[in-house]
């Protein structure tokens, strides 16, 4: 959602993707922001197609940060305990489905390697 700056008619001066404070923050396919955009040469699908592209991608980013944060724990660069209590939960919940995972694969081929 850009967050938007407007002037003293309500005419959008000033849109970013970047947090503003004190500012209003309107979705990609508000009017206002879709004619601000074209009034400045630039193509409201694009932004529709960078955002389906985001989303798109979002299970291989989240699957990426798992994977950074186990390798940092490993290497005692971080600390489980170091993590908010919730993400702890989460990647405790996550191991154990993986080990489930891979149990019933280890299983299935007649093996059960640890």
């Amino acid at each position: 959602m850009p967050y938007i700056t407007r002037d003293e008619t309500g005419k959008i001066i000033r849109a970013s993707a970047r947090a503003v404070p004190g500012v209003e923050v309107l979705p990609h396919s508000h009017p206002d922001v879709i004619e601000f955009l074209k009034a400045h040469g630039q193509n409201p699908q694009q932004v529709e197609e960078t955002l389906s592209e985001l989303r798109r991608t979002d299970n291989e980013m989240a699957r990426a940060v798992e994977d950074i944060i186990m390798v940092l724990l490993k290497k005692n660069v971080l600390k489980l305990s170091d993590l908010p209590k919730a993400v702890q939960d989460r990647m405790a919940l996550r191991v154990k489905l993986r080990m489930t995972l891979q149990d019933i694969y280890d299983q299935a081929s007649g093996s059960k390697t640890g």
